[in-house]
């Protein structure tokens, strides 16, 4: 049994093993590059986007179990078997995929034994001791993989009733199609060549082997989402609805947007999001990469209804931006702290102003003032965040900032 010592010896390596996790993660890519054969195929775009997240959230999960003594969770063994059928359709063959895992413990082991400290042999000693623990890990997930692989490639998983899974992967992963998958799409009435939007709805919470609610939302999919001229493709991804719409025009596009809100409305636990429309097999997989955009953007709000890209761009361009914390510092932040202390209504005064147009009756309306008293706090807004709300390019300033707080917080 493991002494308090132990403990905090082994805790304090794992601590410097998950501060290298972004180093962990590189390492890992580079193996299964130059020793996985069908990996190196898969292309470095799917092994960035794809495999490096997944590797490195297994790290996470198996430094946990090591710090607690504990065995594999569920809820990690589920992820580990979901991105096993991924594979399956990516045309990854089993052998590479226990290679794969196999290379995962092996670099995971030696980043332990690089952390350990030599100046404190206990360290070494704690590292050495949880060797074991780690090989019983990999096993256990290496059987969890397996099994879910085996079942994926006979169909226990799979929903044939739906669109192949491995046409669905190889349309939005961006890669170069085939000349298979491109008969595979044209038996789907699929013009490849045309122009597309993709819809997407993601389950806000794992939904774990229960997929009675992803089947509900694809018939919900076939009903509601109904190109006029063209049939529509739609299959399950993991805990995703992914539909490919063709589009011909803005009309189209127009029309995607309301049915796919009808069919936001039916879902429950789902957020909904519609990318832009563009041409050709790249641009399905560019729609999908920006419905996917809209549907993260979308769940922030509780994904009560459809978000389009276009709808939330802004927030993307402010939830990515470097630059984020400093534009709240520079704007609301101290409007909030004014607020806080004085019992004050600044940055309501400032977002009623802005959605009622600027209008000072209205606004004034809104908040049940006088007018002069929203000109007085927008005066106070000067005063503390030096941005003038009259002029319009500060004023833009002070707006961004007010939406920056969903995502500064």
């Amino acid at each position: 049994m493991e002494g308090h010592g132990d403990r905090e010896a082994i805790q304090c390596v794992l601590a410097r093993v998950e501060e290298r996790l972004s180093v962990v993660g590189a390492r890992l890519i580079d193996s299964y590059l130059s020793e996985i054969v069908d990996y190196r195929a898969l292309g470095e775009q799917t092994l960035r986007a794809d495999v490096l997240p997944i590797a490195q959230r297994n790290v996470q999960e198996l430094l946990i179990a090591l710090c607690e003594d504990s065995a594999p969770l569920e809820s990690s063994l589920e992820a580990f078997r979901r991105s096993a059928a991924r594979r399956v359709h990516q045309g990854i063959p089993l052998q590479a995929l226990l290679h794969a895992y196999r290379l995962w413990g092996q670099v995971v082991w030696q980043e332990i034994v690089a952390a350990t400290d030599p100046s404190r042999p206990q360290e070494r000693e704690a590292a050495l001791a949880i060797a074991g623990r780690v090989m019983a890990y990999v096993d256990q997930v290496s059987i969890a993989v397996a099994q879910s692989y085996v079942d994926e490639v006979t169909g226990v998983l799979g929903d044939r009733e739906a669109m192949r899974r491995d046409l669905l992967e190889a349309l939005i992963s961006g890669r170069a199609i085939s000349e298979r998958v491109r008969r595979r799409a044209a038996a789907s009435a699929l013009d490849v060549d045309g122009q597309h939007a993709v819809v997407l709805a993601r389950a806000l919470e794992p939904l774990g082997n229960d997929r009675s609610a992803l089947r509900a939302a694809l018939v919900g999919a076939r009903g509601q989402l109904r190109p006029a001229s063209a049939s529509i493709l739609v299959g399950i991804r993991e805990d995703e609805v992914v539909a490919i719409y063709p589009v011909t025009g803005r009309s189209d596009y127009s029309t995607l947007v309301e049915q796919a809100g009808a069919w936001a409305l039916e879902l429950s636990g789902f957020a909904v999001g519609v990318g832009r429309a563009h041409d050709a097999t790249d641009g399905i997989a560019a729609s999908y990469a920006e419905a996917e955009e809209a549907v993260r953007l979308g769940a922030a709000d509780g994904g009560a209804r459809v978000s389009t890209f276009s709808e939330v761009l802004l927030d993307h361009l402010l939830s990515n931006s470097p630059h984020l914390r400093t534009l709240q510092n520079e704007t609301v932040a101290p409007l909030h702290a004014y607020d806080h202390s004085k019992n004050a209504q600044l940055v309501r005064t400032l977002r009623v102003y802005y959605e009622h147009g600027f209008n000072l009756a209205r606004s004034a309306a809104q908040l049940r003032v006088h007018p002069n008293t929203v000109v007085y706090r927008l005066r106070r807004i000067h005063q503390l965040t030096g941005h003038d709300p009259s002029d319009p390019d500060q004023l833009l300033l002070l707006l961004l900032g007010m939406k920056s707080d969903r995502w500064t917080s």
